[in-house]
């Protein structure tokens, strides 16, 4: 492969967030002819100053597309660091959310006290308290492909898990997929498929009363809870309580695929987060209260939005027109 394009490759797929040392103007102009003449390579560039790949690579662009040598820039602003104040608002916020991540932490400041903090500056104000770590897994640049429904109440997860917080309880909630809120729930002493019926009627019930929307699909795995896997002795598979109790409804179910539980993924980040912070709360009510009203990066990284938010500025036109006419 020619070398010139091996290196436009490497400048895509390097980790941009390393570490950039200065580098002499001297220093860069060697730099870019050695790559450039293919008498080095990045790698051998890179050791030789002691900087990462990366910053070479970015060199070399620069060079390609100006045509000049890029010069260090003299006039740039000076390094700041955190005041006591700034400070002191880090750790109000991971004292009151009970979240020590980094973006969490950075849109629940500016969205509660206006201030705009810089990511780098705190996470290392955070390792610096020993509540956060580097993770190199998340170092490296990520494709998220996100899917999720446009508007509220249009599809709903349920699902089962078996707690391990709370030592013979079985947790079951519905969680709306467009916002991420938790409709309802509870913890059971068993997964019977009874308190699925009761906790999809709740649902129901509450998509209505409160928002003047109706459930249209449902996603569950295949358990035996919520699908029939048996079949009669003509051969024909029946249906469980569950699906008819749906199909009178006339919500539509979609069974995940066996063996597969990204299909209901949300549910199951979910209760990762349940796993995480349910001992926290004295109530599983107060623990779904705390999750509803928290930011939600899977909503969005840019904007301190929470499921509680989320599910009223996400519904269906129809549904808005209801509750205006409700609450004239």
């Amino acid at each position: 492969m020619n070398r010139h394009c091996s290196i436009r490759k490497l400048v895509r797929l390097e980790n941009p967030s390393e570490v950039m040392v200065k580098l002499a103007n001297k220093k860069r102009k060697w730099a870019v002819d050695q790559i450039i003449s293919c008498r080095k390579s990045v790698q051998e560039v890179a050791e030789i100053y002691h900087v990462s790949k990366r910053w070479i690579q970015i060199l070399v662009r620069r060079f390609r597309s100006t045509g000049a040598y890029p010069a260090l820039n003299r006039m740039r602003r000076p390094q700041t660091y955190l005041s006591e104040e700034e400070k002191e608002l880090i750790d109000k916020s991971v004292k009151e959310t009970g979240l020590t991540n980094t973006v969490h932490t950075r849109l629940y400041i500016e969205k509660h006290f206006g201030k705009r903090i810089p990511y780098n500056k705190i996470h290392k104000h955070l390792l610096s308290k020993g509540l956060s770590k580097e993770d190199e897994k998340k170092k490296k640049q990520r494709k998220y492909c996100k899917y999720e429904r446009e508007h509220s109440f249009s599809l709903v997860h349920l699902d089962w898990h078996e707690s391990k917080v709370i030592k013979g309880k079985h947790v079951c909630v519905v969680e709306d997929d467009a916002s991420r809120m938790i409709i309802c729930g509870n913890e059971f002493d068993n997964g019977e498929a009874e308190h699925n019926l009761k906790l999809m009627k709740q649902a129901i019930k509450t998509a209505w009363k409160k928002y003047s929307s109706v459930i249209r699909e449902c996603n569950t795995d295949k358990g035996s809870q919520f699908y029939a896997n048996t079949l009669d002795s003509n051969g024909i598979k029946g249906k469980s309580a569950f699906e008819l109790f749906l199909e009178k409804q006339k919500i539509n179910h979609i069974p995940s695929r066996r063996n597969h539980p990204q299909t209901n993924g949300k549910n199951e980040r979910w209760f990762r987060t349940y796993e995480e912070h349910r001992g926290r709360f004295k109530t599983f009510e107060e623990f779904v209260d705390w999750y509803n009203n928290k930011i939600h990066l899977g909503l969005s990284r840019k904007e301190g939005i929470t499921p509680n938010e989320a599910i009223r500025s996400k519904l269906q036109p129809e549904a808005v027109l209801g509750l205006f006419w409700r609450f004239k």
